[in-house]
């Protein structure tokens, strides 16, 4: 019993504290923030089995789902601190206005409103909506119109030469409006404050199946018009995402058609290039102008997860992103509640769930607290990244192929080798043979993602050949202690190789490969 406690319980003791530091790495990642002046991503206690509707105006959230209306007033703590549901129905696919009181959105080809329960048709025979906090506008085909709620009127703003495929709101009742040219692509044009509208488009974008554009922003500052949009490219199967720029003098819109620029968004803590970035915003965060959108998350567990980033605003063709959210699924309509918080929905495949973030030093401070879910979360991360190391068993077998076919040889040629009292010479050369294959092997592993996901203490200069030294050098002093004086070459050399290799499998593996 002694014998084999020495023999497999000294190994077993080492991988399973090699496994409790990995568990305890994950226990802190979940205390961890996306930026330092930003709290984790936080529930807000509302799901949905399909996809809302938001809209927020007078300090409140207002959330469409299932046919009935959810009114959430979300307070610095970033918890509800009222909530209200309202038994009104809005059309699907289409966005809404409310104050709290009324609602007027889009029903079977009519602009309704409703109000206690009670509904009533403000217009008949519209094809869209666009609206604001302050702004409400529909259109019927070519002809653009506007609402003003206080006066309880309708207004024609414009009539443009082909029927309208959609309308940008942005403040003080500014527009960017997509103007159908053609099945596959759409005209461009701007309205200002005053409701004048260019005489002319000044961009044209895809609208095709295939290659369309899927989410659009605007600002004006120093009499410049500055256009983001997300287009959205599906290619052998393949769904791709860019994000294109227009800046453009005000005097000049309409003298010519342009042409977007692409930007690169890049993750400023890594420097590695962002994937597949939509739901692109301009907002204001710290008294910046800055960029929300999504991306592909870049973190352990990320992966196939679409992460909220942002960015401060440049009129450059880089925007450097930083995550803000900690969730681990797909990103859904970020919307900016004040200057220091936001909210949006994440979705697990199945489920819509709300959650927020903020920069309120209080709630930074308490989302670092660990919780029945965060620690769940740790937990599995944990586990998937011991799968994930599993994978290294398959990669690494042929560290083992050289040294075998050295014993192997010299079994056939030189049997006399392996009949020395204590541990023969062949048993060495195969050791040293063996400890040599995974330097290579473990330089190309140590790609940005391990120097990413890896813990402090395996990611400083030259740390590839010290873990492996330090691996080597454990497993020695083991094998030394360990090996039976009646155990052959083969099974002394190979109980060598056993013990390292679920040493790295169970140390450097889980940063390896990645199967989240």
């Amino acid at each position: 019993m002694r014998e084999k406690l020495k023999v497999f319980g000294i190994p077993i003791g080492i991988m399973l504290l090699f496994i409790a530091a990995l568990f305890f790495h994950q226990l802190l990642l979940v205390k961890e923030l996306p930026q330092p002046k930003w709290s984790r991503s936080l529930p807000l206690d509302f799901t949905s089995k399909e996809r809302p509707q938001v809209f927020q105006n007078n300090g409140e959230l207002y959330l469409s789902s299932k046919g009935k209306i959810h009114a959430f007033t979300i307070n610095d703590e970033m918890s509800v601190a009222d909530e209200r549901v309202i038994d009104t129905k809005i059309t699907r696919g289409y966005p809404f206005w409310t104050d709290g009181n009324e609602f007027i959105y889009y029903k079977e080809g009519n602009l309704v409103s409703t109000q206690d329960n009670q509904d009533q048709i403000l217009s008949k025979e519209i094809t869209g909506l666009g609206v604001s906090a302050n702004d409400i506008y529909y259109w019927s085909n070519e002809q653009l119109y506007e609402y003003n709620v206080q006066e309880g009127s309708s207004r024609e703003v414009y009539t443009f030469p082909s029927g309208i495929s959609d309308v940008h709101v942005g403040e003080n009742g500014k527009a960017v409006i997509q103007v159908e040219q053609d099945d596959t692509h759409d005209f461009v044009y701007y309205m200002n404050e005053n409701r004048e509208v260019s005489e002319k488009p000044f961009l044209l974008v895809n609208t095709a199946p295939n290659k369309k554009v899927d989410g659009l922003t605007f600002k004006v500052t120093d009499e410049k018009l500055t256009l983001l949009y997300n287009e959205k490219s599906r290619t052998q199967g393949t769904l791709s995402y860019s994000t294109y720029k227009v800046r453009v003098p005000l005097q000049e819109v309409g003298s010519s058609i342009l042409t977007g620029s692409k930007v690169e968004l890049v993750n400023k803590d890594t420097g590695e290039k962002l994937a597949n970035a939509g739901g692109v915003q301009f907002v204001n965060v710290d008294g910046k102008e800055s960029v929300v959108f999504t991306s592909e998350g870049q973190r352990i567990g990320d992966n196939s997860a679409m992460s909220l980033y942002a960015a401060p605003f440049q009129d450059q063709g880089i925007l450097e992103g930083s995550p803000l959210s900690t969730t681990k699924h797909v990103t859904y309509s970020p919307v900016q509640l004040t200057d220091e918080a936001l909210v949006w929905f994440n979705y697990d495949g199945g489920t819509y769930e709300l959650y927020g973030a903020s920069q309120n030093d209080q709630v930074v401070s308490e989302s670092t607290n660990w919780s029945k879910r965060s620690v769940k979360v740790a937990l599995n991360n944990g586990v998937l990244m011991m799968f994930s190391s599993l994978v290294t068993v398959l990669t690494s077998f042929y560290w083992v192929l050289p040294s075998l076919f050295l014993l192997i040889l010299l079994y056939i040629f030189r049997p006399n080798a392996f009949e020395k009292d204590g541990i023969s010479w062949a048993e060495y050369a195969s050791i040293i043979i063996f400890m040599l294959m995974p330097i290579s092997y473990t330089s190309n592993a140590m790609n940005a993602y391990f120097y990413q996901v890896a813990p402090e203490y395996f990611v400083f200069p030259g740390s590839g050949y010290a873990l492996l030294l330090l691996i080597s050098v454990i497993t020695w002093v083991i094998w030394k202690i360990g090996r039976d004086p009646d155990w052959g070459s083969f099974a002394g050399a190979f109980y060598f190789m056993g013990i390292y290799i679920l040493f790295y499998i169970t140390s450097i593996g889980p940063y390896i490969f990645n199967l989240f």
